[in-house]
């Protein structure tokens, strides 16, 4: 056993000290996969891609069946969080990973992570959830305006309880870095960006002329991602919890989508 935790703690290590080229392939490589994958389904669709309002009515109908994977998800976690413990084999990990990315990152990189990691800030993301459902609503998308709160609210809502259960506290770390408070698990920023630039992207998929659908796309999954890395690399937050923020946004994200494009879809076959 002390064998296993020391090559998991030299992986970390080893991931860490290189995390910062890591984060650019990365990113690289999700707006390609994002792109190519929004190109795709538009063509396929042939462009018909905006017509068709989904009504509240069913569009919760969907979010109710939802809960299912939300409380599925919720089980995963608990497993997961039995590995997080002082000395077991994820909490090796993370504080390797942690320690190195301390060590091995640009003070200037650090810096624009530090200002970069507010796009998912309470006081940035809550005006702006404001905003894009006072803006849906006006223009008359009303299924879209509700799909959108639901979205945002609930996951808001999960996050908070998920972080009560599992009560981890976060990494050590020196002053300067960022000013974070509460508990680690899961990363909140990381679930919050997932959902709420996940649906802008969707929305503006959904919405916009052609011509923005494929930018759209990538720009809020570059997003996303430079968000969830920057907790790491500002060391708010553990590799695992920021991985786990992703699983349970990327979850609550699935469920409003199929959500809204089930009552999309019954909208669109009764007006036929």
């Amino acid at each position: 056993m002390p064998n296993d935790h020391a090559d998991i703690a030299a992986l970390g290590e080893l991931l860490g000290a290189h995390a910062w080229p890591g984060f650019l392939v990365l990113l690289v490589v999700v707006a390609l996969a994002a792109g190519g994958a929004a190109w795709a389904f538009e063509h396929l669709r042939h462009r018909h891609v905006a017509s068709g309002e989904p009504q509240p009515r069913r569009l919760f109908a969907g979010l109710a069946l939802g809960l299912a994977l939300v409380l599925l998800l919720a089980w995963g976690f608990a497993e997961v969080a039995e590995e997080l413990g002082q000395g077991r084999p994820m909490g090796v990990f993370d504080d390797a990973m942690s320690s190195a990315v301390g060590a091995h990152t640009p003070a200037g990189v650090r810096a624009v992570f530090a200002q970069l990691t507010h796009l998912a800030d309470p006081w940035f993301g809550a005006p702006l959830s404001v905003a894009v459902a006072l803006w849906l609503w006006l223009r008359g998308h009303r299924g879209f305006a509700a799909g959108w709160v639901a979205a945002t609210g609930g996951i808001a809502l999960l996050n908070h309880v998920l972080k009560d259960i599992f009560e981890r506290a976060r990494p050590v770390h020196e002053a300067g870095f960022v000013q974070v408070s509460g508990y680690s698990f899961p990363s909140g920023h990381s679930s919050g960006s997932m959902v709420m630039y996940g649906m802008l992207g969707y929305l503006g998929f959904r919405l916009l002329a052609p011509g923005w659908r494929v930018p759209t796309v990538v720009a809020a999954s570059v997003i996303v991602v430079t968000v969830a890395c920057s907790r790491i690399f500002l060391r708010a937050h553990f590799p695992s919890d920021v991985i786990a923020g992703l699983c349970s946004g990327g979850a609550w994200l699935a469920v409003c989508i199929a959500s809204i494009e089930f009552a999309r879809h019954r909208s669109l076959k009764r007006a036929a």
